[in-house]
Order: C-alpha cells, then structure tokens, then sequence
C-alpha cells in the first residue's frame, strides 16, 4: 500500500494528502481544542466568551483524556455555522477552505478503499505536541467499539470519523442551499440515519440563521 502523506496545520493537527483531489484533509474533524488556537489568536470580536458558551452548550467540552467511546464526539466542535468555519480556514491560510461536495465525497471514496492506518504513523510525526497525540489516540480507540456496528469492515474513511463523527460543513452548487452536510453522526451524538455513501448532501434549512448542534467541519488545503 502507498505510505500517506501528512502535514500539520497551524494549529499542530495533521492533515492527509488525497491525491484525487490535489489536496490535504483534516485527518479529523476540527476538534475544540484546534479551534481554541484561533480562538486565542484571533482579534475577532464575534468569538468572544459568550460565543463560545453557546457553542459548548450543544455539544460539552471534554479534555483529551475524557475521551471514551460513549463522549468522543464531545471532543470535536459542532454547532458552528458556515461563515464561522470559513473564518478558522481565512486564519489557517489562503490556500485553507471548507471542501466542496464533491471534494469531500470523492476524498470519501478514496479513503474508503483504504485499510486503518496504526495511529502509530501519526503519532511519530515529531511536531506532535502531547495533548494533540493524546487526543488522536483516544478517539482512535474510542471510535474502534462505534464502527464494529457499521455494516461493512472499517475503513480509513471511518477511522478519519467521515462517519460516526459530525456532519460536516460542504460548499453545494445547483443545490436548494449554498450550504450542506456530509458524514454520519454515531445514534448516541445525534441519532441520525443519515449516511454518505449516496453523495448527496443534507440540506438544512437557513444554516445561518440558527446553530445545529451536530454540524462541525473539517477543511482542505489545496495544491498551489
């Protein structure tokens, strides 16, 4: 099998290269403590403390070492809007977005021809700092009980949370909405059926107008 290729955003998380796509991709759905980097770099007013209150009210804060197979979505922020995510991906960089349908979908379809990678791999990455490692280890482990549910074997797409994590934030064309969601949220999260292997979208109705507490994101970073 081709050895994966990774680089680190920056906040110290790492991200896969898909070559389909000409593009990295989270490894993992941004988790709160990623996103608390941009919160504490970040002079934008929007993100104060009582923003951040509301977003931890959908969906509770657990450090690293909380991480169990029955909260590890907790680690991961949910309830953002699109705008906001779009504001993490201006800070990360110019070549950060949110991925579009089809990019998500066909970076799905690439990883789930892949085995699980040993967490192992990413741990080794030596710019790793200790709670980004810890993190990445626990939710390896807790997501491993999940995906025993789900009818075929695991792949690297699960193992990347493309199911059984948030529904993630994708840009749509010739869709009812700009905006939509793509993965599957595991039944004690949020309860949804919904799955991505038909590569159509969820389409909420009015995204900015109101927070949907299992809507998360992951970005890309595309080639030059």
């Amino acid at each position: 099998m081709k050895e994966l290729k990774f680089t680190l955003d920056p906040s110290g998380f790492p991200m896969v290269w898909i070559e389909g796509i000409e593009a990295y991709i989270h490894w993992l759905p941004v988790a709160k403590i990623q996103f608390e980097h941009f919160l504490c770099a970040s002079p934008d007013s929007h993100f104060d403390a009582s923003w951040y209150e509301e977003v931890l009210f959908l969906n509770e804060r657990i450090s690293p070492g909380e991480v169990r197979s029955d909260n590890y979505w907790k680690a991961f922020l949910s309830g953002i809007k699109p705008s906001e995510a779009k504001r993490f991906a201006r800070w990360c960089g110019g070549s950060y977005g949110l991925p579009t349908l089809s990019e998500w979908f066909d970076a799905y379809k690439a990883l789930k021809e892949l085995p699980p990678e040993p967490i192992e791999v990413i741990e080794r990455m030596g710019e790793l700092k200790d709670r980004v490692r810890t993190l990445l280890r626990r939710v390896d482990q807790a997501s491993l009980e999940p995906s025993r549910r789900l009818p075929q074997n695991r792949t690297l797409a699960d193992q990347m949370l493309m199911r059984l994590g948030v529904m993630e934030w994708v840009e749509c064309t010739g869709q009812r909405s700009q905006w939509g969601g793509m993965g599957q949220t595991p039944p004690a999260f949020y309860g949804s059926l919904f799955s991505p292997d038909h590569g159509q979208p969820s389409i909420p109705n009015n995204p900015e107008d109101h927070r949907l507490h299992p809507y998360g994101f992951r970005l890309i970073r595309r080639s030059a």
